[in-house]
Formats: structure tokens, C-alpha cells, sequence
């Protein structure tokens, strides 16, 4: 949206320069922060094409804008020119197309029906996802949603980890307990039985050294097909998957494909015979590995155990082929934590060895850990404990949710029953969500419930409640005007409504950048900052009446209905791009 009110001064200075329109199109910015104007260009590029002092630049193009008749005013900062845009132009430029569908601000073809793989969340079957698993799970929902309102075709890919000696292990613990059907079906909580079977035989392998080769028995029983050891397996992997299905549900997430490790298992041969065939595989030490140091990696990537078994790198190369014969990707995104750096470079690199079309196509999206707020020992710690009790994803979320249905009950007493309870888990699942997403993917995420759940600040929920305020303002609005007149942009002349069009309008750079640089932050602070300068509007409006919208100029009142509709529409499609649900009330 932001060129329909740049195209002009494009035009302008490109005429001007006998530059190519695009080589000014991609200069925009905001302003530098304390100085006026709406949008600057930095004319280093400019002055260097043209051979002039970027400073010197900036003047002379002031003057050509200024004389230009654009309704737009600019003024030289240094090497920068800043405009200021005709707050009228702004709302007959924009607001017409936000009327039609507010979802346009959130809507790019850059992605030119391009494919891309989202591979994300991806837990570890037979335990109960943890906290951690918050980030990986949303921001690689929030990069699947941003990538397809930015023209790709995205496929969503849970590549679950159920396959490999853990599940030997476990295998071997039922076995070693005598245990059947019954008693799994009879736990309270499957995971919890499974997940305490394999604490149990983890321990007792380390006092007794047998187990191992029990478990490593087990595990290349499974690779060979044997009928008990995958019947075992299978019930594991159901039983597991239906607990993931259960926290994805209350979160609002969907998958496309849920092929695990578990589908590869047979793939380890032909990758195995092909790196033996181009004389990339090596034994070291009893195992099978890929020299890296062509490309300047010191360590080999390891491909198959001494005992034959295959490693992670075998199925992460065979998935990708896979995932490049069925989808044809052009991008192949793995939304796993930075700790894994290293695994993903040496499998990307053995990619490129065996000269794979997709090798430049893959990204590893890592991010950083999360830390949970300790009021028993006021530390924030790695593990979500409570009472010295793990607290488990769900547990987060269901308590997130909880403390929401108290703040809804005593913000708004009126809600009650089921409504009450739907927007307690939209904003419960909106706090913990958006406490990730509003922070630098790569870096560390502190959370605390309290600060996650304010209704002021950085928070999902204080965008919650600007939606919620803009639909309670459409509600009232037939009360005060019941006959209003077709809303006119032209009567949009504040400067505060400007602001308001003008965030709208610096939405499509940022879901851009999300899919250019794989940070959802970026949209979320955009968001943010949308819903600051909404507040900063209808605020203004406390102590002016004509400033309100429900001001007694029916004309004007019905001018700011259109802005308040085009902001709620907008401010609702932002929140959902970021995993977050939009309530009408709170």
C-alpha cells in the first residue's frame, strides 16, 4: 500500500535524476526519530550514482519536490529527505481500498506462487511437549501464515521425531516390566506412563550395562521391520501423536504434513550407496562419514553408527529429497533451536557435495531459549517448574488462560458462560503466543505471566483489547448516527488520522522483511505499533469532543467509522498472521 502514496514522489525525483523508478522505490523509510516527516529517503545511492555529496543532494531534491504540486512537502535532514504527506491525499489514496478489504495492508506478491517448506515443532514423541517447544511451534505457525500472505505456496511439515534408539530404549523398559495393552490403557495420562517408563530405564542403564545393548537390539529389530518391535512402535506413535494434536488444537495450529522420521527409515541405503559411489563416505572409528573441510567445516558429518544404525543427517537428507520430488520447493525452511546449528550445517554441506538442485534453497531458521520466571526462587529458569514439578507446555497454557478468565471476569463482569471462557483462551493462548513473537527470533525469550497478561505494554493482549475497543466503537456508532452519510475520506484531515492510515501502509514492508529475513518480529512490532498510534487517536478524542468519532458532525463521524473499520480489519489480520485470535469483547 505504501507506493500508492510514494508513487508520485517516485515519479518526481526519478524524473528528475534519470534514475530508474525501482532504484528510488526501494530508499523509503521512516524518519530518522525526533524529526518531522512521515517518509525519508537516504540519498547516498542517489548522490553516488550521480556524483554529488549526499547532503547537496537532499537540498536540491527538496526544492524539486517542493515545486512538484505532489502534495507532499519535504525538507533536506543532512544526507536524508524527508516528506511530509497531505493528510487529505493520504485518506483518499488509501482508505477506499481498506474499505473494500482491510486485509489488502496485509497482502504481498512477493512470493510469486513460489513453494515453500515450513518444517517446525517437530517434537520427540512419547514425552509431553515442554515449554521450550512454545518457540519453534509459533514462530514457525507465524512464518507459515506470513510466507502465504506474502504470495507463497507454503506446506506445513511436523517432521516428528519417532524414529531412532530412544524408542529401542523404551521398547526395551516395556519388555523388561512385563508390560501389556491393559496398563498403558489404564493410565490416567498415556504420555505420563510412557514418558515415566523411559525415565525409569534410563536410570537403570546407567547402573547396569546390559540395558544398552537391549536397547540398541530393539532399535535395529524396528529398522528391520520386525512385526512386534514396529507394533510396539506404533502404538507409541499413536498414543503420542493424539497428545501433540490436543496442545496444537488449543493453540490454533495446523499441519499439511505429518511424515515423520519414522518415514525414512528404509531411505538410509540409497543415500548410504550414493555417497560410496561419488567417494564422499569415509569410516572413521567404526562409523560412516562425509568429509566437510572442501568446504571449510572442520568436523565430518556422521552418517551411520558402527553398528549400522542410521543418524539423523541419513533421514534429514532422505525427507528433503522427498519433500523436493513431491512439492518442488524453492525454499525449505527448519524452524529448529540455534543448538542445532551445527547438525544443519553439516547436512546442508553434504547436500551441496552430492550436488542437490535444493542445496542453496535450505534454511535453517534457529532461535533462541526461553526462560520462565521463578516465583518460588525469583530466578528465571530454562525449565517451567512449579513446586520443583516440571510444568509441561499445556500446563502453561492452561494456567495462561485461567489467570485470563479472572481478568476478563473482573474487567467486564457481564461476560459470562461460554463467551467468557472463549475469550479467556484466546487471551490466556494470546499472552504466551505473543510474548514470544514480539522479541528477535535468535534471541533469548523471558517469560513471566504476569507481565505476559497486562493489558498495557508489548502484549498480546493489549492488542486484543484495540481490537476489541474499535469493534465496541462500530457497536455504538448506529446509537449516536443512524442515518450517517457515505463516508467522504476527504474529511480525514487530523494529523492523528493520517498516523493512523500511515501505520496501516508500513504493514506490507514489514510481512515482506518476515519472509525476507524469516523474523515474524518484524510484523508484530509493526503491529504494535499500529495499535500505539490507534490509541494515540481515539484518545485525543477524551478531551475534545470533535475529535471523537462518535463526534456530532455526522459527516466527519461517518469519515472516522470507515478509518475505525479499515484499523479493526487490519489490526484483526495482523494478530491472526501471528497465531493470535482477534475478540469483538474482553
Amino acid at each position: 500500500m505504501q507506493e500508492l502514496l510514494t508513487a508520485p514522489l517516485t515519479a518526481c525525483i526519478s524524473t528528475h535524476l534519470g534514475v530508474a523508478p525501482a532504484l528510488v522505490a526501494k530508499l523509503y523509510a521512516p524518519p530518522a526519530k525526533g524529526l518531522p516527516g512521515d517518509i525519508a529517503v537516504p540519498c547516498f545511492q542517489l548522490a553516488k550514482a550521480k556524483n554529488v555529496a549526499p547532503p547537496l543532494l537532499a537540498a536540491q531534491l527538496a526544492d524539486v519536490v517542493n515545486s512538484a504540486g505532489i502534495g507532499a512537502h519535504a525538507a533536506a535532514a543532512g544526507p536524508f529527505l524527508n516528506i511530509t504527506l497531505d493528510a487529505t491525499s493520504v485518506a483518499l489514496a488509501l482508505l477506499p481500498l481498506l474499505a473494500a478489504d482491510p486485509r489488502v495492508a496485509l497482502r504481498s506478491r512477493v512470493g510469486a506462487g513460489r513453494v515453500v517448506c515450513v518444517d517446525f515443532s517437530s517434537p520427540n514423541i512419547a514425552k509431553h511437549m515442554a515449554f521450550h517447544h512454545i518457540r519453534s511451534t509459533m514462530i514457525g505457525n507465524a512464518l507459515a501464515l506470513c510466507y502465504d500472505a506474502a504470495g507463497w505456496k507454503v506446506v506445513r511439515i511436523n517432521f516428528l521425531g519417532d524414529w531412532g534408539t530412544a524408542f529401542g530404549r523404551l521398547i526395551a523398559g516395556w519388555k523388561r516390566e512385563g508390560l501389556g495393552m491393559a496398563d498403558l490403557e489404564a493410565a490416567p495420562n498415556k504420555v505420563t506412563f510412557l514418558n515415566q517408563l523411559y525415565v525409569r530405564i534410563s536410570r537403570l542403564e546407567k547402573e547396569d550395562p546390559t540395558v544398552e545393548g537391549e536397547a540398541r537390539q530393539w532399535s535395529r529389530r524396528c529398522e528391520e521391520g520386525d512385526a512386534e518391535a514396529l507394533a510396539l512402535w506404533e502404538t507409541i506413535r499413536t498414543v503420542s501423536v493424539a497428545a501433540c494434536q490436543e496442545i496444537y488444537r488449543v493453540l490454533g495450529v495446523t499441519f499439511d504434513d505429518w511424515s515423520g522420521e519414522s518415514r525414512y527409515r528404509d531411505a538410509a541405503g540409497p543415500i548410504v550407496a550414493e555417497l560410496k559411489q561419488k567417494g564422499l563416505l569415509k569410516e572413521d572409528q567404526g562409523a560412516q562419514v562425509v568429509d566437510l573441510s572442501s568446504l571449510g567445516m572442520k568436523k565430518p558429518c556422521l552418517i551411520l553408527r558402527s553398528d549400522g544404525g542410521s543418524l539423523y543427517a541419513t533421514r534429514d537428507l532422505a525427507a528433503c529429497d522427498d519433500r523436493h520430488a513431491r512439492y518442488h520447493f524453492a525454499r525449505s525452511l527448519y524452524e529448529v533451536d540455534l543448538g542445532q546449528s551445527l547438525h544443519f550445517k553439516e547436512w546442508f554441506a553434504v547436500a551441496k557435495l552430492l550436488g542437490r538442485p535444493y542445496a542453496d534453497s535450505l534454511r535453517h531458521v534457529g532461535h533462541g531459549i526461553v526462560l520462565m520466571w521463578n516465583d518460588e526462587t525469583s530466578t528465571w529458569e530454562k525449565t517451567a517448574t512449579r513446586k520443583g514439578i516440571p510444568m509441561m507446555l499445556m500446563d502453561i497454557l492452561a494456567e495462561a488462560i485461567e489467570r485470563a478468565r479472572a481478568v476478563v471476569a473482573d474487567k467486564n463482569p457481564e461476560i459470562v458462560g461460554e463467551e467468557r471462557e472463549r475469550i479467556a483462551a484466546a487471551v490466556g493462548v494470546g499472552a504466551v503466543v505473543f510474548n514470544d513473537l514480539k522479541n528477535s527470533r535468535t534471541g533469548d525469550v523471558k517469560f513471566k505471566f504476569e507481565e505476559a497478561l497486562r493489558f498495557d505494554g508489548e502484549t498480546g493482549p493489549y492488542l486484543q483489547f484495540s481490537h476489541a475497543r474499535l469493534c465496541s466503537i462500530e457497536r455504538k456508532f448506529p446509537a449516536t448516527h443512524p442515518h450517517p452519510p457515505a463516508a467522504d475520506p476527504g474529511l480525514l484531515t487530523l494529523d492523528s488520522e493520517k498516523s493512523v492510515l500511515l501505520a496501516i501502509a508500513r504493514l506490507v514492508p514489514a510481512l515482506e522483511r518476515v519472509a525476507e529475513s524469516d523474523e515474524p518480529s518484524a510484523l508484530a512490532q509493526a503491529v504494535l505499533s499500529l495499535a500505539t498510534t490507534v490509541a494515540s487517536w481515539l484518545t485525543a478524542g477524551n478531551h475534545d469532543e470533535d475529535l471523537r468519532v462518535l463526534c456530532p458532525d455526522p459527516a466527519k463521524a461517518s469519515a472516522r467509522l470507515a478509518l475505525v473499520r479499515a484499523a479493526r480489519g487490519v489490526l484483526g489480520e495482523g494478530l491472526r498472521l501471528l497465531g493470535l485470535q482477534a475478540p469483538e469483547r474482553m
